[in-house]
């Protein structure tokens, strides 16, 4: 589909080419980096800093955390979610949302992620500061979700936590990842080194039922699982997996909590052959991305998919 110069600019598929940071953000270059690297990704591309900046000039908002006082902050983000974007973005989001749902059928429902420029860095994670939007079924949705997450750039932990940086996360920009929601029986988080022990060769897995929002939230007590380094079980932990994150019912409600039944509370979310080809995918892929990598993913129909990666910014010294 052919698009104008300044709408291509605005948006990058995410599979089909290399796609730097300062364009797609971090959480955008590291899942065009694992697509290249051959990675089970879903499909996804990324409205990029370009659209950001558009709109941050036509609204005139600050170009740095450093030029805000907090007390503005509100005010912010409500110029952002109440304004109208600009033609060529919308025919951007519009045109992409279309081949989407080409590619995946027209019941599509998506995960609207923030990823800014300095997010997921070796020194900086940002991890949990910037707004996700999950089960996004609409045109009007995807518009909303994705002001949504600019407008998370300007909440008071994440400019704080930009303030603390100092120069090298002062910038202000935002680009949005947006991706197919995999309708995930088991989610899971995997280091490739213990981030709390610092024990070599290592890798530890927090899972649970349903969507990732659960783990990463912090709304449940995942399964833990250490992996040594010959591949076998070395510890697995139980969890008390009392809720789970679901797609909703119907396209207006979105992903929503519910009850795991009391049966599968306290099972183990992940037989002994999943856990394998979570270690063996994460070992493989953890010196091919060049760090020790902190892996987001899923096991939906018996296939193993990954929505993002970053480096583990958490981990202690090295224990052999």
């Amino acid at each position: 589909m052919d698009r104008a110069p300044e709408a291509a600019c605005h948006l990058v598929w995410l599979a089909r080419s290399p796609a730097s940071r300062a364009l797609v953000g971090g959480k955008g270059a590291s899942l065009s980096r694992l697509a290249m690297l051959g990675a089970p990704v879903p499909p996804a591309f990324a409205l990029t800093t370009y659209a950001y900046a558009q709109v941050a000039e036509s609204l005139s908002l600050p170009r740095h955390a450093s030029d805000v006082a907090d007390e503005d902050l509100p005010r912010l983000r409500a110029l952002i979610t109440g304004a109208s974007l600009p033609g060529s973005v919308t025919e951007s989001i519009t045109q992409a949302f279309e081949e989407l749902q080409i590619l995946v059928g027209r019941e599509i429902a998506l995960a609207v992620r923030s990823s800014a420029t300095a997010e997921d860095a070796v020194e900086f994670s940002f991890a949990g500061l910037h707004d996700t939007v999950l089960d996004v079924r609409s045109l009007p949705a995807l518009e909303a979700a994705v002001k949504q997450c600019w407008a998370s750039l300007w909440s008071e932990r994440a400019v704080a936590y930009r303030r603390a940086g100092g120069f090298a996360t002062d910038d202000a920009a935002m680009a949005v990842v947006v991706q197919q929601l995999i309708q995930s029986d088991v989610s899971f988080v995997v280091f490739t080194a213990d981030p709390v022990s610092g024990r070599d060769q290592h890798l530890v897995i927090a899972a649970t039922w349903g969507l990732g929002e659960a783990v990463v939230s912090g709304l449940v007590v995942p399964d833990h699982v250490v992996v040594g380094p010959d591949g076998d079980v070395v510890e697995y932990t139980v969890g008390d997996k009392h809720l789970m994150v679901i797609p909703g019912a119907r396209p207006e409600e979105g992903a929503r909590e519910v009850p795991v039944p009391r049966a599968l509370r306290m099972v183990p979310v992940l037989s002994d052959a999943q856990v394998t080809a979570i270690a063996t995918m994460a070992r493989g892929l953890s010196p091919r991305l060049g760090y020790e990598a902190d892996l987001e993913g899923a096991i939906a129909g018996g296939a193993l998919y990954l929505f993002q990666a970053r480096p583990i910014t958490t981990l202690g010294p090295r224990v052999d």
